[in-house]
């Protein structure tokens, strides 16, 4: 018997395929991350070896980093308190879509029918956390979300020791059938709530650093996948930094595609959040999580 809601299948098939792909390089990435931290600790080892030959001496170095990391994690907690309490108030409110008034007649307006969350977090990593992970498929629209993930140094950071880093992957999932063979527009509303923190204090013999980085992707299926289009929205990080402030954003962008006529095209818009933190009282969170204030979300897609 003839399914009569192709579309179902069609549904199945492409968020099967996306999770399959994503868990594949979750794990990949989980498998390259402990083969990277056991090749550090190994070069970690015969540097130091190098250094005391040199007749300097390394043996307190990793007394002083408890002492600076004990200091440090009391600066974060307050830290902490202070930003999730703000995140405790209502949301900013959004303004009308000013730019969405200029689109051109019979512009479509999506919203999203499935969501899938993606992590490399490692339970034998304590340098890292995230939020949970999951996939759902939304009848109704709407879709927004509450995601985190975090990342802190240990040690020196020398020779790369010490070292956590973590990607999330949100994504969202639109679905348009177009009305005639040509390039089409595609523009989403990528939204985020919340805050980050980045911390790091470089010194003499460390080698510390911390970096959050939040992206936004595109992309479309239509027989094929036709290729990734992305824009950054926020990337910051150094050496000796210490920023705590809230990343309250509405990033427009656009892409372009060639889609046939009268077969049903899947939309992907993903948010990348990453977080990197290398030597003791490093930090990096990406908050869109705490309190009623954070989320993130993909809310609508144009296509024009």
């Amino acid at each position: 018997m003839k399914n009569p809601n192709p579309l179902h299948d069609l549904h199945e098939t492409i968020t099967r395929e996306i999770t399959e792909e994503r868990d594949h390089e979750m794990a990949e990435l989980i498998a390259e991350k402990r083969l990277q931290a056991k090749s550090t600790r190994e070069q970690y080892q015969t540097g130091i070896e190098a250094i005391n030959a040199m007749g300097l001496n390394m043996s307190n170095l990793d007394a002083l980093n408890l002492e600076l990391t004990a200091n440090s994690d009391k600066e974060l907690l307050e830290i902490e308190a202070r930003m999730d309490e703000q995140s405790q108030q209502s949301a900013p409110v959004s303004g009308p879509d000013i730019e969405g008034s200029f689109l051109p007649d019979g512009a479509s307006l999506l919203t999203p029918h499935w969501v899938g969350s993606f992590s490399d977090d490692d339970v034998q990593d304590e340098l890292i956390e995230a939020s949970s992970t999951a996939s759902q498929t939304l009848l109704g629209g709407g879709g927004c979300k509450n995601h985190y993930n975090w990342a802190k140094g240990a040690g020196s950071g020398l020779f790369g020791t010490g070292v956590g880093k973590i990607q999330l992957w949100i994504d969202f999932g639109f679905w348009f059938k177009p009305n005639a063979t040509r390039f089409y527009s595609v523009r989403p509303l990528f939204r985020l709530r919340g805050y980050v923190i980045v911390k790091s204090d470089d010194g003499v013999f460390t080698s510390k650093r911390a970096d959050v980085k939040a992206t936004a992707w595109t992309n479309v299926h239509q027989y094929n996948w036709k290729g990734w289009n992305s824009v950054t929205m926020y990337d910051e990080g150094n050496d000796n930094i210490n920023m705590n402030r809230r990343m309250d954003i509405d990033r427009h962008t656009q892409s372009s595609y060639l889609l046939a006529k009268d077969d049903w095209a899947y939309i992907r818009c993903t948010i990348g959040l990453y977080a990197y933190a290398r030597g003791s009282g490093s930090y990096a969170k990406n908050d869109f999580s705490t309190g009623a204030a954070n989320y993130l979300c993909v809310p609508h897609c144009h296509v024009f």
